[in-house]
């Protein structure tokens, strides 16, 4: 993803197949379709997934149906090679307690990747990767994943709602996200930039952010914050660039942000 830095608050950037054919490639439970490193090893998770990784998950060529997907034990890799690709919308993967991680990181890939709309990735670690979960298309959900040592930890786009997720140690952004999202109650520490970036028109509430080496929030002019708790240490990075004040803000703190 290519960010542009046009000021420093502007830094972050951004055939249908039924499920009874799919069920008899792969073991599906109540409609949800089962992955763990045997199943991503032999490949047939959805029509057209290759043995090995990248995992592709795709609904068909007209991508309308929604699909669930639920890991069963924890994906690995050593390579450069992205772990999941999402080629279709209205996708849901749980990682179900289970981590995605980079043997050797960093790796130049990213955990789960996805240009498609309306994805929703949830409950599970990425460790290790470029982007830990970096999704692109309009009306993502991520909750309840936690970054850890990405590089850039979550990345997401448009429209989308970012909730509960802890993003720390990733060497950039903790959390990004593009126009019109809604970023509540994630605690975003101790990232080699900025704690979490923000574009257009997006809501940010009751977030911890501590310990980053850019802005704690880093926000385009029009975003609205309140009820987050932002603090540095030795004074390196700023609190708050931008955005609009809202209420109950704790900065370093003092209850007037920045």
């Amino acid at each position: 993803m290519t960010y542009h830095r046009l000021a420093r608050w502007f830094a972050c950037g951004l055939v249908t197949v039924p499920l009874f054919t799919l069920a008899g490639r792969v073991h599906a439970v109540d409609g949800v379709i089962e992955i763990n490193q045997a199943r991503a090893d032999k490949g047939g998770i959805t029509p057209g997934d290759a043995p090995g990784l990248p995992i592709t998950i795709s609904t068909g060529v007209s991508g309308t149906d929604p699909m669930s997907f639920r890991l069963t034990g924890p994906l690995a890799t050593g390579s450069g090679d992205n772990v999941i690709e999402i080629q279709s919308p209205h996708v849901t993967v749980d990682l179900n307690g289970f981590a995605i991680t980079c043997g050797t990181p960093p790796c130049g890939g990213n955990a789960i990747d996805s240009s498609s709309n309306n994805i929703t990735v949830r409950n599970g670690t990425v460790r290790g990767f470029a982007i830990g979960v970096n999704l692109t298309g309009s009306g993502a959900l991520v909750e309840d994943v936690r970054a850890i040592g990405n590089t850039t930890g979550l990345s997401v786009g448009d429209n989308c709602l970012v909730r509960n997720n802890v993003a720390t140690a990733n060497g950039s952004q903790g959390i990004v996200v593009q126009n019109g999202c809604t970023v509540s109650g994630n605690t975003s520490n101790d990232n080699g930039s900025d704690g979490i970036c923000t574009h257009v028109g997006c809501n940010v509430i009751g977030n911890t952010v501590r310990g980053n080496t850019g802005a704690g929030l880093n926000l385009s002019g029009n975003t609205g914050y309140s009820q987050n708790v932002i603090s540095t240490i030795n004074q390196i990075g700023s609190t708050v660039l931008n955005g609009v004040p809202t209420g109950s803000n704790l900065c370093n703190g003092n209850t007037t942000c920045p």
